[in-house]
């Protein structure tokens, strides 16, 4: 009954983020996941754009690149990602209850030890 309550909510809250039938919805283009190579191997990469300053950016694992936003979408664009403009100052907690709770997600020792476990594998910078 908890889950269908939260869904409930969410679904009201979802509701009042609609715009009005008849209204136009604009979208901005905020982020590309590129792929490079083949359709059987290849690299992903992302290009995101700055809340900051309004640059675009590709981060290329440890690399990141500044990036003109005509060569955003080129044949590599895989995923696009938009944002409706009427909701782009929305926060996740317009939207849900984001109140850290006991006994919910990992504390700082059981990430480290389960970084530890991985060894090199598992790397958070």
């Amino acid at each position: 009954a908890e889950s269908s309550d939260a869904a409930n909510d969410l679904a009201n809250q979802m509701k009042s983020l609609h715009m009005a039938p008849g209204s136009e919805s604009l979208y901005d283009l905020y982020g590309v996941v590129h792929h490079q190579g083949t359709f059987t191997t290849g690299h992903y990469v992302a290009s995101l754009k700055s809340e900051s300053d309004g640059k675009w950016r590709l981060f290329n694992d440890a690399q990141i690149f500044e990036v003109n936003e005509r060569d955003v979408v080129d044949s590599s664009a895989y995923i696009l990602f938009y944002i409706r403009r009427d909701v782009k100052q929305t926060s996740l907690d317009d939207l849900w209850d984001t109140t850290a709770r006991e006994g919910q997600g990992m504390s700082q020792e059981e990430m480290e030890r389960m970084m530890k476990e991985k060894g090199e594998k598992c790397v958070i910078s």
